[in-house]
């Protein structure tokens, strides 16, 4: 069994998903958790959009449990960095620039270009 230690980069493979994060295992069959805020620093609301079962993906390991379980983390993984970057605005009020009035008139002009933008989604 390899001895595995804090710091290390190790590959590993999704194993399961869950609502807090997802477990993982080794290829020498060590288990660990990728907690969910340990996947990057944006908020994620469901851990499926980012990882899948039988995935395997480059890890941190953060810590060793006394029982050899693995705590790790995908913040460093440069796949995840880039995912943060790539995030695109979610709602339709970060586009009115400062300048631009907002007023129920205006509310009204704009809500036809915003529900197409919305179903282009």
């Amino acid at each position: 069994m390899v001895k595995y230690r804090k710091g290390q980069f190790v590959k590993v493979k999704v194993t399961g998903i869950q609502p807090y994060g997802a477990f993982v295992e080794t290829p020498d069959h060590v288990e660990g958790l990728i907690h969910i805020s340990e996947v990057m620093n944006d908020y994620i609301h469901n851990l499926n959009v980012f990882l899948s079962v039988g995935q395997t993906v480059k890890a941190k390991i953060l810590d060793v449990a006394a029982d050899g379980k693995l705590n790790l983390t995908l913040k460093e993984n440069d796949y995840f960095r880039r995912q943060e970057r790539k995030k695109e605005k979610k709602s339709v009020l970060d586009e009115i620039s400062q300048d631009q009035s907002i007023g129920f008139e205006s509310l009204r002009q704009k809500l036809p270009e915003w529900l197409a933008k919305a179903e282009q989604l």
